[in-house]
């Protein structure tokens, strides 16, 4: 496999360090404030009446119409009808020694209904507990993939009256609080359309849940609730959905996307929530669209919240939207905050994925798909065009000091066969300060049938790409060349397991039923850990300050400035990623107060190291360091 480290039009000066005015601030609006009380109690294990209702069209939007997902269509018809790949030799191409991750268990997830798409996403508890849901259905799974029950989401929540199509499930463990919450929506016009949100009361799945239903057309101005996306920090729950606008091209059908912030601990108490929305999230008159909340990394984090947006549509551009919601709900000094930064590479609007003979999956968009906060960072990443071969890739991007400078580095995975996409990404770090990460996806090519993929991020430097699962067959639900490859798929740390990630994507699932033969979409769910071991795993000292790094990457000379509360004998070290020394570099004495160490790179080849010292014989600190 090989990776792309150069994407759409590299800026020759490499990552921008950006320091921008900030775009704009906004207070709470309290006319969007309200409370909500739970609905209705369920207790999952005792659902037994499961009709599991379902209506969907096997029709792709038709040529001519006004539909957002036509107007992709006939965009990436006309980008890449003549696009010819850039040719290799024009871009830095290079094989790692980073060892991809452990593939450590693997099953088929949630039946198959033949709904589509099949959008994935899943949350494991401390205790092995899984819930995995796709668009029509709830499963329970242990850690050994054995089936605890099942019900569709119609079911889970036919207490609440709400007759209207379920759709668009997603998920999360709060590791806080050791319990689930779980949201979905119902509803394709503005007098039916709702936010239902679950809070599992204990960390059994099976048993009781608080269900709440919120208005998905809260400004009463003729919108409906589409795609939500949501993250947890120490004590809220932050959501954001789309407002559509009904009957409408997809020029205009977007009204904006909101963000709800809202209580979480009386969610699982089922007591009446406090909520609150921000509307009017624009950009220079313009809203940002799917605004994706950055989940926490080793934990959640707060009590703030950031939200990453792109110019999903463009077929190329750097820009990235950064969006804070800088404290709690009841805090009257918290605002929200937009601001951007761009990348050193820019991403563009994803092709279709090739599958066998005309066979096409839909890629939608260039949204941000998945993110996390950690070691002052966030990792995301999103569907885009790799520039090497003219097929899907994934877009992984980096932003460090996301409320300061905004450093943001990138790179583009890709493949020399294979299309990317769906992808979503998971902290995989070890110990305090540790940058690592597993990146999922999923794969498809004309002689290869739809499955999922994964790549190991350590340090700066990126493993091979392996083959988690492959189906047995293409996708063939739809009439016509068009297949809907599912909208998002699942990633979550095991939180009590650090470098272990669990994952559900897509694959295809070949069903003979005589004299048919269904070609459908399926779930596949898989854990992964991750092998690489830092040479020394320390923590800071409490003796030092944070440690300044700069330049980092680096091909010249490297400079670290270190604030030292005791003085002492500093040693200095430098050790590869498998752990083995390359050289002992200094031995001196470190006065209290600021110090400074530097030395060349030149003798080092490419790659990523890291930086041991010590104090007094003492582990001070390791800092990660690369050569470029």
């Amino acid at each position: 496999m090989l990776f792309s480290k150069i994407g759409l039009y590299v800026s020759a000066l490499g990552a921008c360090h950006c320091s921008i005015d900030m775009a704009y601030s906004q207070k709470v609006d309290n006319d969007h404030r309200d409370q909500y009380a739970p609905s209705a109690v369920v207790i999952m294990h005792e659902i037994k009446q499961d009709y599991n209702p379902i209506w969907y069209s096997t029709e792709m939007p038709a040529p001519g119409s006004n539909s957002y997902r036509r107007h992709l269509i006939d965009l990436k018809d006309e980008l890449y009808r003549n696009y010819m790949p850039q040719q290799q030799s024009n871009l830095l191409r290079e094989e790692t020694d980073i060892t991809s991750p452990e593939i450590l268990s693997g099953w088929e997830g949630n039946l198959i209904t033949s709904y589509v798409p099949n959008d994935n996403d899943l949350a494991i508890s401390n205790g092995g507990m899984i819930v995995s849901v796709i668009n029509s259905n709830i499963y329970i799974y242990d850690d050994a993939g054995t089936g605890l029950f099942v019900t569709s989401l119609q079911s889970f929540a036919d207490t609440l009256g709400i007759l209207d199509s379920k759709f668009d499930p997603k998920v999360m463990y709060d590791p806080r609080a050791d319990k689930f919450v779980l949201l979905f929506l119902a509803g394709f016009d503005p007098e039916h359309t709702h936010v239902i949100l679950a809070f599992s009361q204990t960390n059994d799945p099976l048993g009781a849940w608080n269900l709440y239903s919120l208005p998905g057309n809260p400004k009463d101005n003729n919108r409906w609730t589409d795609f939500p996306m949501f993250a947890l920090t120490e004590n809220e729950l932050f959501l954001t959905i789309n407002l559509i606008i009904p009957d409408e091209p997809w020029q205009t059908g977007f009204s904006e996307t909101l963000i709800w912030q809202m209580s979480l601990d009386k969610g699982y108490a089922g007591d009446t929530l406090d909520a609150v929305y921000y509307d009017s999230i624009f950009f220079e008159g313009k809203p940002l669209r799917n605004l994706n909340p950055v989940k926490g990394g080793a934990n959640t984090y707060g009590p703030d919240m950031f939200f990453l947006s792109n110019r999903n549509f463009d077929p190329a551009n750097d820009t990235i939207f950064i969006v804070h919601v800088t404290g709690t709900l009841d805090d009257p000094e918290t605002e929200l905050t937009v601001d951007f930064g761009r990348s050193n590479i820019a991403y563009g609007v994803p092709p279709q994925a090739r599958q066998f003979s005309t066979h096409i999956f839909d890629t939608n968009d260039g949204r941000v798909l998945g993110s996390f906060y950690e070691n002052n960072q966030i990792q995301f990443v999103s569907n885009t065009l790799d520039p090497a071969t003219g097929f899907c890739g994934v877009y992984h991007g980096v932003i460090t000091d996301p409320t300061g400078a905004k450093t943001i580095t990138a790179n583009i995975i890709g493949d020399d066969t294979l299309d990317l996409g769906y992808p979503n990404i998971s902290y995989s770090g070890k110990f305090t300060g540790d940058d690592q990460s597993i990146i999922t996806c999923e794969h498809t090519a004309p002689t290869v049938y739809a499955g999922v993929s994964g790549i190991f991020f350590n340090w700066g430097g990126y493993s091979d790409l392996i083959n988690i699962h492959t189906g047995d067959t293409y996708v063939n639900i739809l009439s016509g060349a068009y297949e809907r490859w599912g909208d998002y798929t699942g990633s979550q740390r095991k939180y009590d397991e650090p470098g272990v990630v669990w994952m559900s994507g897509t694959f295809g699932k070949y069903i003979d039923v005589f004299p048919f033969v269904q070609r459908n979409n399926a779930t596949w769910i898989a854990s992964l850990r991750s092998t690489v071991e830092p040479a020394v795993n320390v923590p800071v000292n409490s003796n030092m300050s944070p440690a300044r790094l700069f330049p980092n990457p680096t091909a010249d000379v490297f400079t670290t400035e270190i604030n030292l509360s005791i003085a002492g004998i500093i040693e200095c070290y430098l050790y590869d990623m498998q752990g083995r020394l390359v050289k002992s570099l200094l031995r001196a004495e470190g006065k209290a107060g600021n110090n400074h160490f530097q030395f060349s790179m030149a003798p080092l080849s490419t790659g990523t190291y890291q930086l041991y010292i010590t104090l007094n014989s003492t582990a001070l600190t390791t800092l990660p360091i690369i050569k470029n």
